[in-house]
């Protein structure tokens, strides 16, 4: 499955009900930062397809599912968020790629111990 970009606030909907753990890459085409950031999120998402059932790494452009944007409340991007059985655990904003790792990795450890 890897990284799944997302349309579509009801495809958001749909993944975190059938997801244990959903990662959420909110970005824009035009945003530096998230530009930078991108490549490390989506080598998350590819390295840990083995858990694909369990993960689910979800991307989507502010700009183009703007309801999305607004019911999670985002101020400023990349806004990177955690979810966990369907709650919000934990977020990230900025691109601090080594506190983004960690946040992935606390999905990846809990996935694989469930």
């Amino acid at each position: 499955m890897g990284l799944i970009e997302i349309q579509k606030k009801t495809e958001f909907d749909d993944l975190l009900k059938s997801h244990q753990f959903v990662l959420v890459d909110a970005s824009a085409s035009w945003c530096g930062p998230c530009k930078a950031i991108s490549p490390f999120f989506e080598k998350h998402a590819a390295e840990n397809d083995h858990l694909s059932d369990k993960v689910a790494f979800l991307k989507f452009d502010t700009d183009d599912v703007p309801d999305l944007a607004q019911e999670l409340g985002i101020r400023s991007i990349p806004t990177f968020f955690l979810f966990e059985g369907g709650e919000l655990v934990d977020s990230l904003s900025g691109a601090n790629p080594p506190r983004l790792q960690q946040l992935c990795q606390t999905a990846v450890a809990k996935a694989q111990g469930s």
